[in-house]
């Protein structure tokens, strides 16, 4: 087994040196759409997997009904995860609650997934508005935003944190504007620049989510030194929560969010994941 001494000499020679700044080796692991490589994403079997294994962190995505109902789903349609070609705002929750995803699961709804997270304590969570190709009509008029603002800011367990993402920076400026004391963050799929810092400052949010690959540690220490929180992704193998860690990220998003929770115990026990 690796000391930490190599494994920081590994780091080195890898990324530019480690500054004062640094974790102290801890990190939040959170859970992309539950643990999407490890079972169908945004279920309720993948949830409790990860549950059950010992993880505090989840990300979900959400979208809107026809009938105006938040629901639990990623894609613009549901072509990839059920066969479906069509997209969740055309169908009714009566309809959406009939289709059965390609391992056998539900859809699970906003409302489901506050319930089931209700039961545990110290959980942080990442509940992203999957808005970004929304008409002003549909994301204004179908109250989507005020509905997800509402069960998620009622639904918060005292101990817990529930933070509310988007690519979509509409968004992000009416729930600013609306419900002044949410936990905002902006998601780019650029790196944590110091143009985003300044873009995430304007919108008056507080989190970050960016690109692992395309983030320089300046640029992180740059970003605390602003009062940013910081999620790096994606997460697809065992490396990328080192490397996040390495950068000074905060919260490290990844796929297979229980084998890297055993992996870190078995492999790198002077990192804590949170």
């Amino acid at each position: 087994m690796k000391t930490l001494r190599s494994i920081i000499a590994a780091l080195l020679l890898m990324v530019a040196p480690a500054a004062a700044w640094a974790q102290e080796g801890e990190i939040i692991l959170l859970a992309h759409r539950g643990g999407c490589g490890e079972g169908m994403e945004n279920t309720l079997g993948t949830f409790q997997r990860s549950l059950d294994a010992g993880i505090k962190a989840f990300e979900i995505d959400v979208r809107i009904t026809k009938d105006g109902k938040i629901v639990m789903q990623h894609d613009d349609t549901l072509r990839r995860t059920a066969g479906i070609d069509r997209s969740v705002e055309d169908m009714t929750e009566k309809e959406l609650r009939e289709v059965r995803l390609k391992d056998g699961s539900k859809l699970m709804f906003l409302d489901e997934f506050i319930e089931l997270m209700s039961r545990h304590e110290g959980l942080f969570i990442e509940v992203e508005m999957k808005c970004r190709k929304y008409s002003d009509e549909l994301l204004y008029g179908s109250g989507y935003l005020d509905k997800v603002a509402k069960a998620v800011l009622k639904g918060t367990p005292k101990g817990s944190t529930y933070a509310m993402t988007s690519f979509d920076t509409r968004a992000l400026r009416y729930i600013k504007e609306h419900y002044p004391t949410a936990d905002l963050g902006l998601i780019t799929k650029n790196g944590c620049t110091k143009e985003t810092v300044t873009i995430a400052e304007v919108l008056g949010v507080k989190r970050i989510a960016a690109r692992l690959d395309k983030t320089s540690q300046a640029n992180m220490k740059y970003a605390h030194e602003r009062g940013m929180k910081v999620n790096l992704w994606p997460g697809r193998s065992d490396d990328t929560i080192i490397r996040a860690w390495a950068l000074g990220a905060d919260i490290h998003c990844t796929d297979y969010p229980v084998h890297l929770k055993k992996h870190i115990a078995e492999n790198h026990k002077w990192l804590k994941v949170k």
